[in-house]
């Protein structure tokens, strides 16, 4: 068989890959004019496409990190919402409703995957924050929760891997403080999670730990010492939160 013919062989078995094989051939105004026809007749997918807009090409990630933008913040937090939204709310109730849930959180998170894999760390941390600050405090209105508690995790991995690459950068491409405090307060929210309910396998603390600033040492420990004084916290993450005094402390 001709490499044509295992190629339409391919393309056959894909209808995805017959489209995207005819989008190929068409300029670039025709591609802005079936996008625009998009937008008339499906006007719910305009989120979608602004928040598609920013991402990196695979090619893109794939060469190598993109210099300059690793503290650069070009997502409309208004489209990540939207999307959450969608995936939260419009997908019903039933035993089916948590794996059409996990499995939009999902692509969610492979974007914010794409902006890590290019260097994209505020973008990357915006999108993981997004999820994990959405799905958290919804967690225990759906069913199947081990699906939705993977998605955390996946997101909070992400943003740890934003927190552990911040001392490679360049110093002009650090996150600023602000974000870096938005960071850890997300990565916060995550190992509280983990505490009551399981499903984190992140190194939550370790990261923490490993990577604060002074400044930023006395702010978690504030968080810390809060959950104890507050008397809402678990036997279980009272303990936890002991362990992780004792970690930050010993540093």
């Amino acid at each position: 068989m001709t490499e044509d013919a295992q190629a339409a062989k391919a393309r056959a078995g894909k209808p995805e890959a017959a489209v995207l094989g005819q989008l190929r051939k068409k300029s670039h105004e025709e591609l802005l004019f079936l996008v625009e026809q998009l937008l008339e007749r499906q006007p719910d997918i305009k989120p979608l496409i602004e928040l598609l807009i920013e991402l990196p090409l695979p090619n893109a990630s794939q060469q190598g990190k993109t210099s300059g933008k690793g503290n650069t913040r070009t997502l409309n937090l208004s489209s990540i919402r939207k999307q959450l939204d969608g995936a939260l709310y419009y997908a019903g109730g039933g035993w089916e409703s948590a794996g059409l849930i996990a499995t939009e959180l999902s692509r969610l998170c492979g974007i914010g995957d794409g902006f890590a894999e290019a260097g994209e760390w505020a973008n990357a941390q915006t999108v993981y924050a997004a999820i994990t600050e959405e799905a958290i405090p919804r967690y225990e209105e759906l069913e199947d929760e081990w699906q939705i508690a993977a998605i955390i995790d996946d997101c909070t991995g992400g943003l740890a891997l934003c927190l552990d690459t911040q001392h490679e950068l360049p110093e002009d491409e650090r996150l600023s403080t602000a974000d870096r405090e938005e960071l850890l307060t997300a990565l916060f929210e995550s190992w509280k999670f983990g505490q009551d309910y399981g499903g984190i396998d992140t190194d939550v603390v370790g990261t923490i730990v490993r990577d604060v600033t002074e400044e930023e040492r006395k702010l978690v420990e504030e968080w810390l010492r809060q959950e104890i004084s507050s008397g809402k916290a678990s036997k279980w993450r009272n303990e936890g939160v002991v362990s992780f005094l004792a970690k930050l402390q010993e540093v």
